[in-house]
């Protein structure tokens, strides 16, 4: 590890030894933000952490649009979570598999975006984007916990953003509940009835539940250096320097 602080601790943007966005980017300000927030007591701020939540980055999402067969022309991977913020498990299958505990109150994922929006969809989906994508995943979670959402205190879906990104309407359109309802409804339509008993059970009772948002990094920075304020120079430097490069 002292290998690579000191690694890190010698990198000037100014005369980088390796690319400048392998260090300045969504993924590693994700991480660093969490870390900080995990450290402040709930209070209601989206990216709040309800008593013994835990945070996690790059955890895997099982999606009910799974290969049913070698080949399979509908089949999606799992979706890779920027953030996760709640009660749950990692690895309990298999490495960065992520559960919820059966005594889960929250659930919150978090897509972190600096320079881009989000995907418009899979190869085999093209307009399953990003938000329909993470949702319905969310609900395939609360599914195979046999968790009910509404009895989760923290049900969220939020994509951290620029704030000149969200003022510009760049994730508007994706984060409406009608948007993700009609682009999973049609996925599942192209299963012939397989997963109708799913959409009706867990993903309508998720959609009606969730809370969806846009959330700044500049209010989030801002929220973290109010409880951390010896941080403040550091962390706004960091996203910075990720808005620059990115």
């Amino acid at each position: 590890m002292d290998l690579l602080s000191n690694l890190i601790l010698s990198f000037d943007p100014t005369k980088p030894n390796f690319r400048p966005t392998e260090l300045y980017n969504e993924s590693w300000l994700i991480k660093i933000v969490l870390h900080q927030a995990a450290e402040i007591e709930y209070d209601g701020f989206p990216l709040g952490f309800l008593p013994s939540s835990s945070w996690f980055s790059e955890g895997l999402l099982p999606t009910v649009f799974k290969a049913r067969y070698r080949g399979d022309k509908l089949a999606e991977s799992r979706t890779n979570a920027d953030g996760v913020i709640g009660h749950f498990l990692i690895g309990a299958k298999a490495k960065a598999d992520f559960e919820l505990t059966r005594s889960a109150k929250q659930f919150t994922i978090v897509e972190a975006k600096v320079g881009s929006p989000l995907s418009s969809g899979t190869s085999n989906a093209p307009y399953f984007d990003q938000a329909a994508r993470n949702v319905a995943c969310m609900a395939e979670v609360l599914a195979r916990s046999n968790i009910s959402p509404s009895t989760m205190e923290r049900l969220d879906f939020i994509v951290l953003a620029p704030q000149s990104s969200i003022e510009k309407g760049t994730f508007a359109k994706e984060i409406q509940p009608g948007s993700i309802r009609s682009k999973v409804m049609r996925r599942v339509s192209e299963y012939n009835g397989q997963h109708d008993e799913w959409f009706t059970k867990y993903f309508e009772s998720t959609i009606e539940r969730i809370q969806l948002l846009s959330l700044s990094w500049e209010s989030t920075i801002e929220w973290i250096c109010t409880s951390r304020p010896k941080i403040k120079k550091q962390l706004e430097s960091f996203y910075g320097f990720c808005l620059e490069i990115n």
